[in-house]
């Protein structure tokens, strides 16, 4: 049977960024550290700013995209009394004022954050919480932030709260975060393929994954046998005891994240094209031909899946010339 653990190990660190990526943006993140703690040092005395990193960047299960342009998320904790918090739009106004000119590109009010885009392709998005003033600001660790959310005003929010989670669940797992990769790179070549249905997120693959796990010496028969694990769990149009929802383990527990992504089309197409990566992933294990058994994966994980070095299965010609070898032998022998 092909093994292709090779082949994916090679596929890893094609898709996750390198280490130059990541020092440039943890250079650009400390930048506009530095401008927002400047600004509220000379400008706002009933507040401090303190930040906390969140998403795919601490977590390390960042991948770099089709389309080249990633990101990285660091969540701005504003510091003051209950009495003082700001407006929704106040606080944004604050982290733009405060990052507006640390780049030539345009800089972003989003609806949850502010947007810091660079020429590199890659942005810094800074979402917006505020926290009471208790002591040291380390109350971040201890209490629910408040989002600064520009349609439904301050909500509680802890994204920190997940990655503390996820780094517990991936703790000597490191198989488990390329996994990840694995399953955010199937979801970005399926959403570059069509635009016009979506795929669930990279936050709801990462819990799925962390729920569903199953480890392997090869990683072309852990991601096979967690996609399986997946289908069993989610897929309830083929398993009566399956129920297709992923609720965060964090703040807010019961949001089922991929109610986002229950319209009919959407969710039959994401059970679908699951179901065919299954099929593909069984075919590929089973093949002689490391070859063929490669593009079986990369029909879904894209061209940047490295078939291409692969010239001919060792294993395979190994077998055949042994055949030869006997072919020979007996008819010297009669």
């Amino acid at each position: 049977m092909a093994d292709n653990h090779s082949t994916f190990l090679e596929f890893d660190n094609i898709i996750r960024l390198s280490s130059t990526k990541k020092t440039e943006l943890r250079g650009s993140r400390q930048s506009i550290r530095d401008d927002i703690s400047k600004y509220f040092k000379d400008n706002r005395d009933k507040h401090s700013a303190s930040f906390k990193g969140q998403g795919s960047f601490p977590m390390n299960t960042t991948i770099l995209p089709i389309n080249n342009e990633y990101d990285v998320d660091d969540g701005v904790y504003i510091f003051g009394e209950s009495e003082d918090r700001p407006s929704v739009q106040t606080a944004h106004d604050w982290i733009y004022d405060a990052v507006k000119d640390r780049t030539d590109q345009e800089t972003l009010d989003k609806k949850t954050c502010i947007r810091v885009q660079y020429a590199a392709q890659y942005h810094v998005d800074l979402p917006i919480y505020y926290k009471t003033k208790k002591g040291k600001e380390s109350a971040i660790d201890t209490e629910i932030p408040l989002l600064a959310h520009k349609t439904k005003g301050w909500v509680e929010s802890d994204p920190y709260e997940f990655v503390k989670w996820f780094k517990e669940q991936s703790k000597g797992k490191p198989q488990l975060r390329r996994i990840i990769r694995y399953l955010k790179a199937w979801a970005d070549y399926r959403n570059e393929k069509n635009k016009s249905l979506k795929f669930p997120n990279g936050l709801i693959f990462t819990i799925l994954a962390c729920n569903h796990f199953s480890a392997n010496s090869r990683d072309d028969k852990s991601l096979l046998d967690t996609l399986k694990n997946i289908q069993a769990k989610i897929d309830d149009r083929s398993n009566y005891w399956a129920r297709y929802e992923c609720f965060r383990p964090t703040i807010d527990t019961n949001e089922d994240l991929l109610d986002s992504f229950s319209a009919t089309t959407v969710k039959n197409n994401f059970l679908d094209e699951l179901q065919k990566f299954i099929d593909s992933g069984n075919q590929a294990i089973e093949m002689e031909s490391k070859k063929d058994s490669c593009a079986k994966w990369q029909k879904h994980l894209g061209d940047r899946f490295p078939c291409q070095n692969i010239t001919e299965d060792s294993e395979k010609l190994a077998k055949s010339f042994s055949v030869q070898e006997i072919f020979k032998h007996d008819n010297k022998s009669a």
